[in-house]
Order: structure tokens, then sequence, then C-alpha cells
């Protein structure tokens, strides 16, 4: 398996062994064998671990993974995730996770983030899209590597089975966990895994390899519509021009509404593209379709856009790491090693406290900060302080990745920021985007 592996990453440049790897890992057997045969081919790997407090287990595992990094030799990386009721934990959690795995990166001055899914899980993912509904991306299931602007997560165990993974973790006499909920029926993807792929496995035993001929088919085909998508918008200023619209291939049409839903962030559902496809083709007056989070899809004098809702982000939280520059609302998020000589406000942090990714957001219900004299509603902070309804909503609040608030923007500091103080060797700034452009 491992000459597989060396073969696969040098076949797609998944990796450079200059820059040492981030591989995420949960402590199972997919995760642990990646580390070990990234490892063993020599690169420089990160074990980077999340906790999310959801199984009495979690806390052995975390100690078995740092105590894994120390025989290892090999840095140990970790966070904690607590669920937030309110939001879909699983997308929740995919998100920090992500976020947390960018800041280990950012720290270790690296772009690569390494993934353990194989070809079962492709397979699994292709049904759920298929049952689901996607676009021609969508269909093709995982990607052997995506990159963002500074980071790219590699699947370096696309090209091997969970079988030809579980074999190597034997030879090599590996120790991982068994999460207690993949026997369980009570998701999609577990009830494929334990009832349907199997009889797919006895009809044809090469399908994992079939599903991936297929993934590769559509990613291809969808890489070369997917570039004359950007440039029609690039070139049309993220809008649609009619007439030249209704001259291109209906495949480009549809791809071309798709990424401009990508643009704005939201979410692609076919049956809202079919039908704003069907009006651009028929209707001859103007035309308003809400979509979602406020936003609307505007039919007007021979173009088409997306317009935003007039609740601006302001509410949305952003991640800020190390070696990042965020905006929200009107301020601009960054880290610096000097003070700031302008009219910038800042925080002086010690960076080895820290926990990452910071949070930037609003005033949630209920949200307190600790105070050298004990705990205080931001609510009567605010209050107090004569802060009008709408500074309110849009005062900052910066949390660690914890939840924990560190700083109410223009109102007050928590005592664990000022115990920071004189040994802080690094500041958080926050400037007002226009004073930013007059410095």
């Amino acid at each position: 398996m491992l000459q597989k592996v060396q073969a696969f990453i040098k076949d797609k440049q998944l990796l450079k062994k200059e820059f040492p790897v981030v591989v995420a890992t949960s402590g199972g057997i997919d995760s642990i064998s990646l580390l070990s045969v990234l490892n063993e081919l020599g690169y420089s790997v990160i074990l980077a671990h999340v906790n999310h407090h959801k199984r009495k287990e979690a806390e052995a595992e975390q100690q078995a993974m740092k105590a894994l990094a120390k025989a290892w030799s090999i840095p140990f990386e970790t966070t904690s995730f607590y669920e937030d009721k309110t939001k879909n934990f699983h997308d929740d959690a995919h998100n920090q996770r992500y976020a947390f795995f960018k800041c280990v990166a950012d720290r270790y001055q690296t772009p690569y983030i390494a993934t353990a899914h194989h070809l079962d899980d492709q397979l699994e993912t292709i049904l759920i899209k298929l049952m689901n509904g996607s676009n021609l991306f969508g269909y093709g299931g995982i990607s052997s590597s995506w990159s963002d602007s500074k980071h790219t997560i590699v699947r370096p165990f696309l090209c091997v089975t969970k079988d030809e993974i579980a074999a190597y973790a034997r030879e090599k006499k590996l120790t991982y966990f068994e999460d207690s909920s993949n026997r369980e029926d009570d998701y999609l993807r577990n009830r494929l895994r334990h009832h349907f792929i199997p009889l797919l496995k006895e009809e044809k035993p090469d399908i994992l390899q079939k599903s991936q001929e297929f993934s590769n088919q559509l990613k291809e085909s969808f890489s070369f519509i997917r570039k004359q998508s950007i440039n029609y918008l690039k070139q049309n200023h993220n809008r649609i021009d009619r007439p030249s619209f209704l001259q291109l291939d209906t495949a480009l049409q549809k791809d071309i509404l798709c990424l401009l839903f990508e643009t704005h962030d939201l979410h692609k559902n076919q049956e809202i593209v079919t039908w704003i496809l069907h009006l651009l083709h028929t209707t001859t007056g103007n035309k308003k379709i809400t979509l979602q989070q406020g936003h609307c899809f505007i039919i007007e004098y021979e173009k088409g856009f997306i317009t935003k809702p007039d609740e601006k982000k302001q509410f949305e939280a952003v991640s800020l790491c190390l070696s990042e520059t965020v905006h929200w609302e009107k301020n601009r998020f960054y880290f610096s090693k000097k003070m700031p000589q302008n009219n910038a406000k800042y925080l002086k942090l010690c960076y080895n406290d820290l926990k990452l990714p910071l949070k930037i957001r609003s005033r949630i219900k209920g949200d307190w900060i600790q105070m050298n004299y004990g705990k205080k509603k931001i609510a009567r902070l605010m209050i107090d302080a004569k802060f009008s309804t709408e500074k309110r909503k849009t005062t900052p609040i910066v949390t660690d990745a914890e939840g924990t608030i560190l700083w109410a923007v223009d109102l007050a500091s928590s005592s664990v920021v000022q115990a920071q103080d004189k040994k802080g060797d690094i500041f958080l700034v926050c400037e007002e985007i226009e004073n930013a452009k007059r410095h």
C-alpha cells in the first residue's frame, strides 16, 4: 500500500517534501494509518486532533493522540469543540475543524492539510450526492485535492480501499480507536456502508475502482466547464447578459448560475437554478426571485444578477488565524508583532496562551465577560456606556476557539486578557476600514 500511496501523491502532485503536512487525526484507523504512511514516506507530519466532547471516550482519545505524537517524536496540536445547540452539529463541527487545521498550517508555515478519505468514502459520497441531488462537481464526489488562496487539502488515500488500510494497520500493529457511532444506523452514510454497499461489492467486486473512474471523468468535465463559467462572469462583472447568455450551451448556463450562487455563499438548489434558467429564457419583463438568507435574483433590463440582503453580513461570525486579515462589518482584524502606530484599536496578547482560531461576531443574548470584579453581562455594559441600538448590533465581540469572550471592542477586555498584558508578545489589531484606507 505504501508504494501505491506514494505513486498517487506523485501522480496527482499532492505534496512537496519541503513543507510539513498537517494530518487531521481523529484517532480512528483511517487517520492513524495516514499519519503512519506519510511519516514512513518521509514527510514531516503534524498530528492535529479536535476533541468534540461528544463521547465519553473523547478525553482518553485526546490523551492517546498526545502520547502517540510523543512516541513518534512529531508535533501535536489539539483544540476543543463544544456543540452549539442553535446550529447543525455536523456542519458546524466540520467548519470549526477546518478552521483549526488551517490555523495549525499557518503556525507551521505550510499550505498542506491531509485527510484520510479513501475509496469506500468516495463511493458513499457519490451515492449520497445522487440521492440528495447535486451538480456536475458534486456528483463527482471527493476530490484528491482542493485549494483556496493559502491552503491545500489533500487526500492521499483516494487510491486505496478500507480493506487495504485495515491490512496495513494490522501489519504495522497500529493502535487506534473505534467510534461507536459508526456502528449505528442513525445516519444515511452508515446505512449505505452497512447494508447497501456490501451488496454492490458482491455484485461488482471492482465497484470502488469504477466509482473513482466515474469521479475522475466528472471532475475533468466539470473543470472544463467551470473555466468557461469563470471567464463569463469575469467579463460580465458577475452579472448575466441575457442575449449572450442564451447563446450558450445549457450545461454552461447552469454552471454559470451555480457559480453565481457560490460567489454569494448560497446553497445551489437545483430546482431554483432550473426555475431561474426558465425565467431567463421566457420572461419579457423584470422579475425578482427570493433566495436564501435574504438574497434575491433580479432580472432587469436584459441583465440577471444576485442582490445582497439589506441585513449585511455583520451578524455572521468570522474566524481569524495568525497570518490572516479578516473583515467584519466596517472593521479589519489582524495580528501584528508591533504596536499599531495609527488610531487603530488593539489588544495585547500572549501568543502561547492563545486558543486559535479567534472568532469575531456580534453580541448574542446572554453574553458575559469576565472582569476583575466578576462576570458582567455585555448587554449591561452597553447600556451603561449608552451605546445606541445600532452600535450594540455592530460592536465586534472577540472570542477564543472555546468561546470565551476576550474583547468587546470599544467596551471592555476580559481579565483573562489583562493578565496577559505584561508577558504579551503579539497585538490583535482592529481598524475601521475607512481609517485603514487613510493610513
